[in-house]
């Protein structure tokens, strides 16, 4: 056996250490990541030989299908930069806001900072027994819902990547991100008259993980939008979240929040229908991190 799992606090990733140097990530198979991906939610592989190339290797190991966003410069093809500026970002899951949500989130850590920046993560189901009664009733009785404006740009490569069959973002209509909206309960697009798109999409704030039979306060309210407009967001009745709510949601989630600090060539694998991330303030620039999305089913 080429790695150990260390002893882990409620709450904590599993870190799964390689037991030598020359220890590969080769050597994991795909019922061992997704067993504990399933148990735990968050997952670290520190001390295996990795470079990007093993890192998008035991990507596509694991999953069936790997998507990228369209909005960040790629870096193989299923490993992505992780560019989005070096402000604080809040709890989200990864594409938590887009009709179609990836099954697991990946990291691969080139290069280390040498202090602060690091990346932050909550399990959902840690969060949701700690909601008070006034948050419970008012996610478990209605769906959230994101507004907000696409670019062209954007919305063509977003459906190229998710769509089978279309040679490139070039080729992409209007009636091919339809299709794609057509596939999910609570999602609406409007077609401008700029060409860019008003999407309306309607979704859970509580959602069972792919991986367990458990509940969790798993979504994208207190996410990024770096690269896209901010969307608006209000219950789908279109009443807005109470100040109170937002307030309690924020504590909550920071009690459960933890870091995690970085080493290089470390690779972290979250269940992206259950276990938020986000990242704290980037004060080294010179950290290198990357990511894939990916899809098991």
């Amino acid at each position: 056996m080429s790695y150990i799992l260390l002893a882990r606090k409620p709450g904590d990733i599993q870190v799964v250490e390689a037991t030598s140097a020359n220890s590969q990530v080769s050597e994991l198979t795909k019922n061992q990541v997704l067993d504990w991906v399933s148990e735990y939610g968050a997952v670290l592989f520190r001390g295996f030989d990795t470079s990007i190339e093993a890192f998008s290797s035991l990507v596509k190991t694991v999953s069936t299908r790997v998507t990228l966003d369209p909005a960040r410069n790629h870096a193989t093809d299923s490993a992505q930069l992780v560019d989005a500026g070096t402000d604080k970002v809040g709890l989200h899951l990864e594409n938590g806001n887009a009709p179609i949500l990836p099954h697991l989130a990946w990291f691969y850590c080139k290069k280390a900072a040498k202090h602060g920046s690091q990346t932050t993560y909550c399990d959902g189901n840690a969060v949701w027994p700690t909601l008070n009664k006034a948050a419970q009733n008012l996610f478990a009785g209605q769906r959230i819902k994101y507004a907000r404006c696409l670019p062209e740009k954007l919305w063509k490569k977003y459906t190229h990547s998710e769509l089978d069959g279309i040679k490139s973002p070039e080729d992409v209509t209007f009636s091919h991100l339809q299709i794609l909206g057509n596939k999910v309960d609570g999602q609406k697009f409007t077609l401008l008259e700029s060409d860019d798109v008003y999407s309306e999409f309607s979704v859970w704030a509580v959602r069972k993980s792919l991986f367990s039979d458990t509940t969790g306060f798993s979504n994208s309210l207190l996410g990024p939008s770096f690269n896209y407009e901010k969307p608006m967001i209000t219950m789908e009745n279109d009443d807005p979240i109470p100040d109170a709510i937002w307030q309690h949601i924020e504590q909550q989630t920071d009690k459960q929040t933890r870091n995690i600090e970085w080493q290089d060539h470390d690779i972290v694998l979250l269940d992206n229908t259950r276990v938020m991330h986000g990242r704290r303030e980037i004060i080294d620039t010179d950290r290198e991190l990357y990511n894939a999305l990916s899809y098991v089913a």
